[in-house]
């Protein structure tokens, strides 16, 4: 999957001052926020299926459990928070 963002002039100087290659800098950061991600998910979707009577099997591939993961995404955490918020009337 491709992400493209955009940064202003003066953004992208500062992030050259700061890292060698700022391309690299942004993949290598999304990266390990994703890998950390991918271990979330496999370390809850393990726990559930260790604590689920029925599951005779884990799959060992974390690629293969995080794909297969229906655990909601930030997105929609979110979304579901926010419909529990009280509506305050506008003044």
């Amino acid at each position: 999957m491709e992400i493209k963002i955009t940064l202003t002039d003066a953004e992208y100087k500062a992030l050259a001052y700061v890292a060698v290659d700022p391309v690299d800098w942004v993949q290598n950061a999304a990266t390990a926020r994703a890998m950390a991600g991918m271990e979330e998910i496999f370390q809850a979707e393990v726990a559930a299926a260790l604590a689920d009577p029925k599951a005779k099997t884990i799959p060992a591939d974390r690629e293969t459990v995080v794909l297969a993961s229906t655990l909601p995404s930030a997105a929609e955490r979110q979304a579901a928070f926010e419909a529990t918020l009280p509506v305050v009337p506008e003044v």
